[in-house]
């Protein structure tokens, strides 16, 4: 009969308790780096999505595009159809944020065409679909690149500068904790608050630091998220 060796014996309980709190223990540690480089992943998708957005848009206008057709759009999607029926950006993926709480709590599957076929009108599933960035439109080549800003992700409250809640149709997409702002030469940045945070923006008429992102840009100019418009600068205002 074959004896077992002591190199062959099997692990004691003890043995096997520790290796699973070893395990345990790596695990607890773990989690939450993984986690946070998960969310880092995620922010970093949305902020290439944004420097898309605003190249198609300055390939567009550099291209001699319409400014008035872009001007013109009620919604989000009908501006991103602008510049995918003109030969910009025609994946309607990029205007999404999967962590968006409209999104992850839908069953519907994000839209991956801006346009419907054989049209220049947007896919009706992109048109209803929750996306999340506020477009600005009204701006001019002639803008300050660098200060200006194209879009941001949605929720953002004007008044206060600073992202809402994650409630309703126009909420924060990262609740409180801020957002991001791309402007027109295509940089991203993420603001906690534009109040206490946003010197990138200037003043369109004074050229001073503000909070509000409505006075970094000219008057005429109407932002616009995906249900219509969101707030509009005057021709007379300051």
């Amino acid at each position: 009969m074959a004896t077992i060796s002591p190199k062959q014996r099997a692990f004691t309980l003890i043995e096997v308790l520790a290796v699973i709190a070893i395990i345990g223990l790596l695990s607890t540690l773990l989690t939450p780096a993984v986690g946070s480089a998960m969310a880092k992943a995620r922010k970093m998708r949305v902020s290439n999505n944004l420097r898309q957005i605003a190249m198609g848009y300055g390939a567009y206008v550099n291209g001699g595009g319409s400014l008035r057709k872009l001007n013109e759009a009620a919604t989000v999607a009908d501006w991103a159809a602008v510049l995918a029926a003109d030969g910009g950006i025609a994946d309607a993926s990029i205007y999404v944020i999967p962590e968006d709480y409209l999104v992850a709590g839908s069953s519907r599957p994000i839209p991956r065409q801006v346009l419907a076929s054989g049209s220049t009108a947007p896919n009706a599933a992109f048109r209803d679909f929750p996306l999340g960035f506020v477009i600005i439109t009204g701006l001019s080549p002639d803008d300050d690149p660098a200060t200006t800003p194209l879009a941001y992700s949605r929720g953002l409250d004007r008044k206060t500068g600073q992202w809402r809640q994650q409630s309703g149709d126009d909420g924060g997409i990262y609740g409180q904790s801020g957002g991001f702002v791309v402007f027109l030469d295509g940089h991203v940045s993420w603001f906690r608050s534009l109040s206490e945070d946003g010197g990138e923006l200037t003043d369109f008429s004074s050229g001073s630091a503000t909070g509000d992102i409505g006075n970094a840009v000219r008057p005429g100019a109407r932002a616009i998220n995906w249900r219509g418009t969101v707030w509009e600068k005057t021709k007379s205002a300051n």
